[in-house]
Formats: C-alpha cells, structure tokens, sequence
C-alpha cells in the first residue's frame, strides 16, 4: 500500500454520515438498509452469563464427587452429558455410587434452592 493510499484511508476514517443518509443521489436506498444487522446478541450473553454464575455457586456447595457427578452427568462442561454407566466408568467408581451422589447432590441443590425462594418471598 502507497503512502498515498494510507492517507486517504485516514482521511475516511474521519467521515461521519447518517444512516438515514440515501446510499446514492438516486437511490431510495439508505446506508443503513446496506449495512448488516448485528448478530451477537449481547441480552442473551448477559443473561447465560449471570446463569452460569449462579450454576457455579450452587456446585461450589456441593463435595468434589457430586460436583464432578453432575458435570458429567449433565455436560456442565460443554461435554455430552453421560449416562449413569458411561459417568462410573470415567470415574472409575460403581454405578451405585454415582446414581447417590446425583441423588444428593440434587436434594441439595433443590433445598438450596427453596431457600433462596423463602428469602425472596420475606
């Protein structure tokens, strides 16, 4: 690139038009019907955000087996969530001990939850 290509890019750096503003002069087209719409969608990042904070905070109650029981089990982790058979298997711990630690770590998770229901309710 010429240096004088580098200055006229600087120079429509400083352009500022409306998007309301007609594409041509003989165009009903504005340049905002050119440019394309945003797809990130900011409310919904926020809101998986704040989710995955508060699902972070109740498997920080629970001990490291029911934690890992769930993550496997539910695909916490981004993963495929496992069955009962495939969890033990990774875990390399019966299939008994897996079906009670979900089982506990779920009763928990759902007091903890009525919990904070009663709070918000008072």
């Amino acid at each position: 690139m010429t240096k004088a290509e580098r200055d006229n890019l600087h120079g429509l750096a400083g352009v500022t038009a409306s998007l309301d503003q007609p594409a041509s002069s003989d165009s009903a087209t504005t340049l905002g019907d050119l440019v394309a719409p945003s797809q990130h969608d900011w409310v919904g990042d926020i809101e998986q955000t704040m989710m995955d904070d508060q699902l972070h905070g109740a498997l920080d109650k629970l001990n490291d087996l029911q934690r890992e029981v769930l993550t496997l089990r539910f695909g916490l982790n981004g993963a495929t969530p496992l069955s009962l058979q495939a969890t033990a298997t990774k875990m390399d711990i019966g299939v008994r001990r897996v079906r009670r630690a979900e089982e506990e770590a779920l009763t928990l998770l759902r007091e903890d939850t009525a919990v904070l229901a009663a709070r918000e309710v008072a």
